[in-house]
């Protein structure tokens, strides 16, 4: 009979890509919110667990038996009013879950952190896991607990379990409901963003992350972490390589730094004066203004990861807009 791997996160962006080569090794129990489902897996020794992270008897359930766990789900928001709500799931959920996974004598977990929770820079310099922890200041909630999501993993490695944290950045591919509507991708699709953000960001396809999840759950060294980083590129250089590969024009003009950290400021008033729903955020002005390069050289050196384009993801992602939003 196969291992079995208890999943948190299936039905999100990054667990349907990596679900399908999970399944290809491993009986698998995926925790699904009552009403879910998760259609075209292979086989059909894998169960659907009802339930919600921060539930402890169904975290109990789901690391039973369990050879290993891999840990997707997070609540993902730049917005101010979901700090209290993510450090309920990003934190408080995590360590609940890690501890049960000791508990149960789990062989190996894998927590799927962000390099968000690494470090940035005011210029654009690459970091790597050894980078000290600096987001702090600029106040940004899930930056702050996914770190604090790494801390709640290492203190039950402290304790005994066998766990593996991988960073990937952002990531490109199909099926990621955040870059539809409102996001970077459909105002450069649609000609809307005349200018781009001062800083950087490391981007990566959605499945060169899969990958080397896989390699980090085989060969990763427990109590590591391993950032899956694809390619540094500046805002103006984002835009224009999705431009490029959209056949659309990109924008000329680089916003000044000062200007966008003024922005900042009068959105977060605005924010606690009045709210907004607006999806630019006085955290995300903020995040557009620093470098977030990331070096992924542990990673290619102790799993044998390749940093590769995050040209075939941008393209999958340009697709599937295209088929949802035909002209």
């Amino acid at each position: 009979m196969r291992p079995l791997c208890f999943v948190t996160g299936a039905t999100g962006f990054l667990g349907r890509h990596l679900v399908p080569a999970l399944a290809a090794r491993f009986r698998l129990r995926l925790l699904v919110r009552p009403g879910q489902r998760l259609d075209d897996l292979p086989g059909d020794d894998h169960e659907l667990l009802p339930g919600r992270l921060g539930e402890q008897a169904t975290m109990a359930s789901g690391v039973r038996d369990a050879d290993c766990v891999v840990h997707l789900a997070a609540l993902v928001s730049f917005r101010p009013r979901d700090r209290a709500a993510m450090h309920d799931v990003n934190v408080a959920a995590t360590a609940q879950l890690a501890a049960a996974a000791r508990e149960a004598g789990v062989r190996r977990f894998l927590h799927t952190s962000t390099i968000s929770a690494v470090a940035c820079r005011d210029r654009p310099e690459a970091v790597d896991e050894t980078a000290t922890y600096n987001f702090g200041p600029l106040h940004i909630g899930y930056c702050d607990t996914k770190f604090a999501a790494e801390q709640a993993v290492l203190a039950e490695v402290a304790r005994g379990l066998d766990a593996v944290i991988v960073n990937p950045p952002s990531m490109y591919g199909a099926g990621d409901r955040r870059k539809g509507d409102g996001s970077l991708l459909t105002s450069v699709v649609s000609g809307q963003l005349r200018w781009a953000p001062p800083g950087g960001v490391n981007v990566a396809s959605v499945q060169s992350v899969c990958r080397g999840m896989l390699q980090a759950l085989d060969r990763g060294r427990s109590g590591e972490r391993y950032i899956l980083g694809g390619e540094n590129l500046t805002g103006s250089q984002l835009l224009q390589r999705i431009a490029q590969l959209a056949g659309r024009p990109a924008p000329r003009h680089v916003l000044p730094r000062m200007l966008v950290q003024l922005a900042a400021g009068a959105r977060r008033l605005q924010e606690l004066s009045f709210g907004t729903d607006s999806p630019l955020t006085s955290e995300i002005l903020k995040l557009a203004t620093r470098f977030v390069f990331v070096s992924s050289a542990k990673a290619e050196h102790e799993l044998g990861y390749r940093c590769e384009t995050v040209d075939d993801g941008i393209r999958a992602a340009l697709a599937e807009l295209a088929e949802e939003n035909p002209r």
